[in-house]
């Protein structure tokens, strides 16, 4: 409920980038699995290329090493898990271990359809993601995005994005940007701790 909270909170208004993110990026490429992205916006085929999307955007990343989604269906289904939002912490810890993958990412399209901007509809989406440590249960990282295709608009529509995939693939190369740099400066406060 939250998150649909935030999501009406962050599209109402004029147009901008809006996010947010924060926490702590594990260190040493732990081994990490993307599962299916859920579906709080109606549009259920856009939870698979959200999920692809950001999926080809962590590969490229470098940060991690990523569990392949055959691997995730198969482990899935050999559990009886039909959907990541009727998973209990029992069934995530299930899934890390089959996985061998003490992280997951839980992610959740919050927003995708259009926006009427002044010279007619322009593509707008929204995400959340979550990087959780599955024997704790403790929420190591946390983002959410929102992005219009006239976020970046300047004059004579320049900058204006009309593909929703496009601009999906630029909401999550901003999110990953900031797990980047919370990345960056996880290891740079580990060497500084143990300098001294």
């Amino acid at each position: 409920m939250g998150l649909l909270s935030l999501a009406i909170l962050c599209t109402a208004g004029a147009p901008s980038v809006r996010h947010s993110a924060g926490g702590i990026v594990p260190p040493d490429r732990p081994r990490v699995a993307l599962l299916p992205f859920e579906n709080l916006a109606g549009r259920e085929e856009q939870s698979e290329i959200f999920t692809k999307v950001f999926f080809a955007q962590l590969v490229a990343s470098g940060a991690l090493e990523l569990v392949d989604p055959t691997q995730i269906d198969a482990a899935m289904d050999s559990l009886g898990i039909r959907s990541v939002t009727a998973m209990t912490p029992v069934g995530l810890r299930a899934l890390a271990d089959t996985l061998h993958a003490p992280y997951l990412f839980l992610g959740s399209v919050l927003e995708s359809g259009s926006v009427q901007s002044g010279t007619g509809p322009v593509p707008a989406v929204g995400a959340a993601l979550r990087l959780v440590e599955v024997a704790s249960g403790r929420v190591a990282w946390a983002g959410a995005h929102f992005r219009s295709g006239e976020d970046r608009e300047t004059v004579f529509g320049w900058g204006r994005v009309m593909s929703t995939e496009r601009l999906i693939s630029e909401l999550a190369a901003d999110m990953l940007r900031d797990f980047r740099d919370a990345g960056a400066r996880a290891a740079r406060d580990s060497r500084t701790g143990r300098a001294r």
